[in-house]
């Protein structure tokens, strides 16, 4: 076991020296994540509102995020992604930390929450379109794997603290958020350079440079249109973990629910650190959309074990599928999007493809909240299952659709 593990880790060893700063960067990002796991806790049990109106509020800081992604896509391809990337970082973090001084007012904190992450939103499409920059398509799922599994090694730390905080030291929640990505911004300041455009060498030919506006982009490529959508569906089925989730324990455990569930944030951020590797060995030679569909029936499986077994042993066992679901999206939907776009479009792609993506996922606050004070857990957990399972079909469609569409590649050029 120790020896496969080992072998796993292998593929991290001989990267370029870039990747290993970005990889620390967003483990510091990781050992702040403390508010969007709580958010919907904060809103609710600090500030006072209701379940619905907690997620219309959660929705609207998720619809400034994803105005930020759009505008930060174009900003990025003209600035450069570096330059995006750590303007945004550095706006949304100081506003983070002015959130803090008012930790319990239930119209400034909305209000920063809102323009901080429109920032961070911002620099979305530039930190992904950076991390393809420092990649190739003979690395990258090496490249994209690290960041992730760095990321979420920082944070097996922040949540749980978060939890103990959070009654008592709500202020803390939001300095600690803002300071780590304050540091987190520094490292890629200072230490990643990045290699000017004209000396990048592309082998993949998707990622070659092109002319034209990005609509023009996505018109030659609708098969990145279909996969944001399928993509969106996973997404709405992941946002649960910290959406329903954290009410759900609540109900059923009381003011012990916000500890357990950042013992769970914290359990769920150690199996990935543990199981990244090894999924992505596995993963390795299936196409991205194969191991999209996996994500679905794993959500799928994960929030069935929730609902019909909601005791504290099972909900550990049901985050083992969840967290899996989790990487499998996170890293592939990332490299899928690098492989397919060109180098010149990246940001933009990214920022439209993430806005798109957003637009699909950002109601579903609202719907599971009115579900859950309308219909109660079980129809909502039910609702969740549904539409993992629906994505893991369309994913499945999508390969079958691309390998036909490889074979009459080959059939024709064998005729010539």
């Amino acid at each position: 076991m120790i020896q496969k593990l080992l072998s796993a880790i292998s593929i991290y060893r001989g990267l370029p020296s870039n990747i290993y700063y970005l990889a620390l960067a967003r483990m510091v990002l990781g050992m702040g994540n403390f508010i969007i796991p709580f958010l919907v806790l904060l809103l609710t049990d600090k500030l006072g509102y209701s379940a619905t109106v907690a997620g219309s509020l959660a929705m609207g800081v998720t619809g400034t995020y994803l105005l930020g992604s759009f505008l930060g896509g174009k900003l990025s391809d003209v600035f450069g992604h570096k330059r995006v990337m750590v303007f945004g970082e550095l706006i949304g973090a100081i506003l983070l930390i002015l959130c803090g001084f008012f930790p319990e007012s239930s119209v400034l904190v909305p209000v920063f929450l809102f323009v901080s992450y429109f920032f961070v939103g911002l620099s979305l499409p530039a930190s992904n379109a950076l991390a393809a920059d420092l990649s190739n398509i003979n690395n990258r799922d090496a490249v994209m794997s690290l960041s992730y599994l760095a990321y979420n090694f920082g944070s097996a730390l922040g949540p749980i603290i978060a939890g103990y905080l959070f009654w008592h030291h709500t202020e803390w929640i939001f300095f600690g958020n803002g300071f780590a990505a304050l540091f987190g911004v520094l490292i890629v300041a200072v230490f990643i350079q990045v290699q000017p455009e004209n000396e990048a060498i592309n082998e993949n030919e998707l990622e070659q440079p092109v002319d034209g506006t990005i609509w023009a982009v996505l018109s030659a490529r609708p098969r990145l249109l279909l996969f944001t959508l399928l993509c969106g569906l996973l997404w709405y089925s992941l946002h649960q973990m910290t959406m329903a989730s954290p009410l759900y324990l609540s109900h059923m455990f009381g003011e012990s629910g916000p500890i357990i569930f950042g013992q769970l944030m914290t359990y769920a951020c150690v199996l990935v650190v543990l199981i990244t590797p090894v999924l992505m060995k596995l993963t390795s030679s299936k196409a991205e959309t194969v191991s999209l569909a996996y994500a679905g029936l794993m959500f799928a499986f994960g929030y069935m074990l929730v609902m019909l077994f909601p005791t504290i042993p099972v909900h550990f066992l049901a985050w083992l599928f969840l967290s899996s679901g989790e990487v499998l999206l996170l890293t592939k939907e990332g490299i899928y999007l690098a492989n397919n776009s060109p180098s010149s479009h990246r940001g933009r792609i990214q920022g439209v493809l993430v806005t798109l993506r957003s637009l699909l996922v950002m109601p579903s606050f609202v719907v599971v909240g009115y579900f859950i004070d309308r219909y109660g857990y079980s129809f909502t957990w039910s609702s969740v299952i549904v539409v993992s399972i629906i994505s893991a079909v369309g994913f499945y469609l999508m390969t079958n659709k691309s390998k036909r569409e490889k074979l009459v590649v080959i059939e024709s050029r064998e005729s010539i």
